[in-house]
């Protein structure tokens, strides 16, 4: 699972980053963990990089483009990962509802307040622990259901559009999608797509946009269908981050 700090004090970033190494050595999770200095150097690597992380620590006290306008700048992006604000102050609590941020963990914090701060973002965590399987050229591969984008339907082959790229494989997408739709957030969109809600990040017309700027075509037929089980996960995204903000 990738997690993102941005964070100008170096100290607090390496506290933070203690906090999370021990709380995967606790829950025997996985976690690949990169930091940021500003809010500035964060949007940089978000809009040349799909590689974005499930959750993100962000300081809003920072030099340059503070933690409130750089959550702005990331959903604008199309990022629809974790937020949770870290800051000195509760001066902003009520913007962290405007960016669907999932905690406000305010500083000094112990590891007790920061295992709240976690237990906020379950859903994304039990998300990440999970893997979808697939051999290519002899080899097996495993990727976090977090990562997937949506699969889509090649000529004898699937496609994965994944966080971090594109890959064909043999396969069937019918067999994928009695596979992975027992996850709520895998759903097929017609014959010739099956998407993560979790990077759905808005519409184009009556098709979908994705986190990574792909358009998922929606079958004319499908339309108001799809558009509604959209919609209806992304207001219960919201209420939950409002219920837990």
């Amino acid at each position: 699972m990738l997690i993102y700090i941005c964070e100008d004090s170096e100290s607090d970033a390496l506290r933070l980053n203690h906090h999370l190494i021990t709380f995967s050595k606790e829950k025997q999770y996985n976690f690949e963990i990169i930091s940021f200095p500003s809010g500035d150097e964060l949007v940089t690597d978000f809009e040349q990089s799909h590689n974005w992380p499930e959750l993100l620590f962000l300081d809003i006290y920072m030099n340059g483009k503070n933690g409130i306008d750089t959550a702005r700048h990331l959903r604008s992006l199309g990022y629809s990962g974790g937020i949770i604000f870290t800051t000195s102050s509760t001066e902003h609590a009520m913007d962290s509802y405007e960016v669907n941020a999932l905690y406000y963990l305010q500083k000094p914090y112990d590891h007790i307040h920061f295992i709240n701060a976690m237990e906020r973002c379950r859903h994304i965590l039990q998300n990440a622990q999970q893997n979808f399987t697939f051999t290519l050229k002899k080899k097996k591969f495993s990727i976090p259901y977090a990562d997937i984008l949506f699969f889509e339907t090649g000529q004898h082959t699937v496609i994965l559009h994944m966080t971090s790229g594109t890959v064909s494989f043999p396969g069937s997408l019918t067999q994928i999608t009695e596979l992975l739709c027992q996850s709520d957030n895998f759903v097929p969109v017609g014959r010739s797509f099956l998407i993560n809600l979790n990077h759905v990040a808005g519409r184009f017309h009556n098709d979908l946009l994705m986190s990574d700027h792909s358009i998922v075509q929606i079958p004319l037929r499908k339309q108001d269908e799809i558009l509604a089980i959209v919609e209806r996960w992304q207001q219960d995204k919201q209420t939950d981050a409002g219920k837990n903000g």
